[in-house]
Order: structure tokens, then C-alpha cells, then sequence
């Protein structure tokens, strides 16, 4: 039982790391573009689905906020793939993301 940093062990990254991931604000899924169109009822609808702070899901789990924290890091470098960004580097200036493009190449 090796100990890393704020007292986080291997057991608590196996016990909380995807729960902790999951409830991440990096980890958001939202409807629509109601942020761009200042749609604050839309926002407030979305708003369990757009992820927690650290200090929120370290209130929930009863963790310390930078035990949460790092949990979340590790999380995140762990299943962060690069190969995302190109196809934001291949889009260029002033154009959107759209599946149809992707299919075509």
C-alpha cells in the first residue's frame, strides 16, 4: 500500500477516481448552445450535467478538496487523449466542428 501525494492512497484512486472524473466540471455534457445564446433558463435546466468543483465533490464524497483535486489530475491524465485536438487544428479559422466534415476525410 504505497501512499502519493495528500494522503491519497491506491485504494481511495480505485474507490473514488471515476466517481470523482465523472463528476468533474471537465467532464460536462450540454444541449444545444445555450451559453453562446445566453439562454439562462436552458443553463439552469442543464446545470446536474454540467459537473461540480472540486470543493463540491470533495463535500459530497467526504474528502479533502486536494485529495479530490489530485484524484481528478490523475484521472484526467489517465484517460486524456491528444488525438482529440486535431480535429480542432484541423478546422482552422472561424469554422465549427461538425461530424460531417470528419466522415468526408
Amino acid at each position: 500500500m504505497s501512499k502519493a501525494k495528500f494522503g491519497v492512497t491506491n485504494e481511495m484512486m480505485e474507490a473514488h477516481g471515476q466517481t470523482i472524473l465523472d463528476l468533474s466540471l471537465n467532464r460536462q455534457s450540454r444541449i444545444g448552445d445555450a451559453v453562446r445564446l445566453l439562454d439562462f433558463d436552458s443553463i439552469e435546466a442543464q446545470r446536474p450535467t454540467t459537473g461540480l468543483t472540486d470543493a463540491q465533490v470533495s463535500e459530497q464524497l467526504g474528502l479533502t478538496e486536494d485529495q479530490v483535486r489530485y484524484i481528478r489530475i490523475v484521472m484526467e491524465h489517465r484517460t486524456f487523449d491528444p488525438r482529440n485536438y486535431d480535429r480542432i487544428y484541423k478546422l482552422g479559422k472561424g469554422k465549427r466542428y461538425r461530424v460531417e466534415r470528419e466522415e468526408n476525410q
